[in-house]
């Protein structure tokens, strides 16, 4: 341990590794540059004219096509690591991975994506779910799971209608071509 009451990285991996698969509560709070970070991302303006509103910097560089949500995910990141080292679970890590995948995936449609990703604020999300896995991991993980899973079976589902689409699509092609010819 420091004098400043922190543990080195490898103290802390080894109590990571200690503690996992136990629901105990982590006792190392999240550090306030993480907050402060996330804030920066997702609230630091305010919107001129929309009262309570509030964007990040990571809705400003989402405005760039591409390489504005490349930018914002790999900022986005920096927070899924800071989870990890503070010893978040793995559902929590892969949930935090989709919200960052979601808003990558919608930011690369032009103009919707970047009102969605001025929005919907995967970074402030990512941080409540560390604090959440932190105070409480049984609960996280329960909530965790149940999202993961509906999120397998929404996936899941539309594999199977887009092949099916697909399918249709091709066969009504195949009956147009011989109506034709």
């Amino acid at each position: 341990m420091r004098r400043d009451g922190s543990l080195s990285p490898r103290a802390a991996w080894q109590e990571i590794r200690r503690n996992r698969g136990k629901d105990v509560p982590n006792s190392r709070p999240l550090p306030a540059w993480v907050r402060r970070f996330s804030w920066i991302l997702d609230d630091a303006f305010a919107v001129p004219g929309l009262p309570g509103r509030r964007v990040g910097v990571d809705g400003v560089i989402a405005i760039v096509p591409v390489a504005g949500d490349v930018v914002g995910a790999a900022l986005s990141l920096v927070i899924v690591m800071v989870g990890i080292g503070a010893g978040v679970t793995v559902p929590t890590i892969v949930r935090m991975l989709l919200h960052i995948g979601l808003e990558a995936l919608v930011g690369l449609v032009p103009g919707v994506g970047t009102v969605f990703n001025m929005a919907y604020k995967a970074n402030n999300r990512n941080v409540a779910l560390i604090e959440r896995d932190l105070a409480d991991r049984a609960a996280t993980r329960r909530s965790s799971l149940a999202i993961l899973l509906l999120t397998v079976a929404v996936a899941f589902i539309g594999l199977l209608l887009l092949v099916a689409m697909s399918v249709a699509g091709i066969a009504v092609l195949i009956w147009f071509v011989t109506r034709l010819f």
